[in-house]
């Protein structure tokens, strides 16, 4: 849940999060304290679009390689029919 909440909460999949955690870790830290300790800020939280780009929600999953939960979280978004951002 934190992984697609964070990525819902940045309007952009946790990737970016991670990416950013990396290069601005006073500004991921201070996300997440404003969101309560609720993001985890590595990749495998993708957002979900629709045929015109408008965020619907998001997919997380863990228990993997973070580049395998988000290849998984990519793959199950694809074969629903939408779009997957993973920031």
């Amino acid at each position: 849940m934190g992984k697609a909440y964070g990525a819902v909460a940045v309007g952009a999949g946790s990737r970016w999060l991670n990416d950013n955690a990396q290069t601005r870790p006073h500004f991921v830290q201070a996300l997440n304290g404003v969101a309560g300790g609720s993001n985890v800020p590595v990749p495998g939280g993708v957002l979900v679009r629709d045929a015109d780009k408008t965020i619907i929600g998001a997919v997380g999953i863990t228990g993997d390689t973070s580049e395998n939960d988000e290849a998984a979280a990519i793959a199950g978004i694809e074969s629903a029919g939408f779009k997957a951002d993973a920031g």
